[in-house]
């Protein structure tokens, strides 16, 4: 039997390379560099891998609050994952006031996926973040 391709609204069959989408794990003392690095190198995203339920350290934290734009459209989109295997990530007010998406269950790779496939659709964190409470 054939596949339907047309099943999926993720139809990637046009691009040459997915957007890019890196994963930073969060643990005690992280050096700041790694977000500077990725921020000013041009990722069109970031997936935390976060401690218990996708929380950052302070350091990210202030790190984040310091480099990213106030617009949405000129900074990469931000989504908090966990890194312990299971459990859920859901809202959390300090990281959605940056702007952050929840994963959820999906963990920092699947969300990786997710977020390179949502980004050939929308920049609209409303619109990704609607995607991530879907799949």
């Amino acid at each position: 039997m054939g596949r339907n391709l047309d099943l999926t609204e993720f139809d990637v069959r046009g691009f040459k390379d997915l957007p890019s989408v890196e994963i930073v794990y969060s643990y005690v003392q992280p050096s700041p560099l790694v977000i500077r690095a990725l921020v000013s190198g041009g990722v069109r995203g970031i997936v935390f891998a976060g401690t218990g339920a996708g929380l950052l350290s302070s350091g990210e934290a202030e790190t984040l609050n310091e480099l990213l734009d106030p617009d949405p459209a000129k900074r990469p989109v931000l989504v908090r994952s966990n890194r312990t295997g299971s459990g859920r990530v859901v809202s959390y007010p300090e990281f959605d006031k940056m702007g952050m998406i929840p994963a959820d269950t999906l963990n920092p790779q699947k969300a990786r996926i997710l977020l390179m496939l949502a980004l050939t659709k929308s920049q609209d964190l409303s619109v990704i973040s609607q995607m991530f409470s879907e799949y």
